[in-house]
């Protein structure tokens, strides 16, 4: 089955997630306008909806998400995640205040520090 690639970019400004059962935290984390890519398994069910709050140019965004999927090492590859290991996927339900825009303009930064969108 094929992937649909998104233009997913580094976070490594931290990163806290409030699991139902546990806060876990990381130091780099993979965003794209549609969801979050956690380099581990958070091992709850697709459909959780778990907090999380980064840190994306110095500013705090607090994102509402929910589990999607457990990627492994090659279909996160094929999402255009370059991470040399899988983990969870996690999509973007809201954000809080102008924490869209703030990822948004990171993203836009990214991209155009690395030549454009490809």
């Amino acid at each position: 089955m094929a992937f649909a690639r998104e233009r997913w970019t580094r976070l490594d400004e931290g990163a806290k997630f409030e699991l139902p059962r546990a806060t876990r935290r990381f130091e780099t984390v993979f965003v794209s306008p549609a969801g979050i890519f956690v380099p581990a398994e958070l091992e709850i069910e697709p459909g959780t909806p778990v907090l999380a709050r980064l840190s994306v140019g110095g500013k705090a965004v607090v994102a509402h998400t929910e589990m999607r999927r457990l990627l492994d090492a090659e279909q996160a590859s094929a999402r255009g995640i370059e991470h040399p290991q899988g983990g969870s996927e996690l999509r973007i339900v809201r954000m809080e205040g102008d924490g869209s825009q703030v990822l948004a303009e990171h993203i836009k930064k990214v991209l155009m520090e690395s030549g454009g969108p490809g």
